[in-house]
């Protein structure tokens, strides 16, 4: 007698992986976006603090940055941006230190802290 045994997933075994990878997908999908800004924004510290010279005030450095922000479409709040500088004329140093939440589904959400320094 030849038994003859087929195997596979079941059709609940297929629906539950797909349940996984859309839950997988959405995720990225909210989440890179954030990621991005982040990056962008590194970008745009660095670049701030590389343009100020001895000379400039923090609070222009503050409004350029402001500026550069405001063209990127990122926002963050002012209180979360830290601008210092070392001696009267040292370099400037920009810390930006913020928060996101990211709705994920019902009342979930996620949290992700950024700690951007430069």
């Amino acid at each position: 007698m030849v038994f003859s045994r087929e195997g596979g997933m079941s059709l609940i075994g297929v629906v539950f992986w797909i349940v996984i990878l859309a839950m997988v997908v959405a995720l990225i999908v909210k989440v890179m976006p954030i990621y991005y800004d982040n990056l962008s924004l590194q970008h745009i510290v660095q670049q701030q603090v590389q343009a100020a010279g001895p000379e400039e005030s923090l609070d222009q450095v503050r409004r350029d940055l402001n500026d550069r922000l405001a063209v990127a479409m990122i926002e963050i709040p002012q209180r979360d941006i830290f601008i210092s500088r070392n001696g009267t004329s040292g370099p400037v140093q920009i810390r930006v230190d913020y928060e996101r939440k990211v709705p994920l589904f019902a009342n979930v959400s996620l949290l992700i802290h950024f700690d951007t320094r430069a």
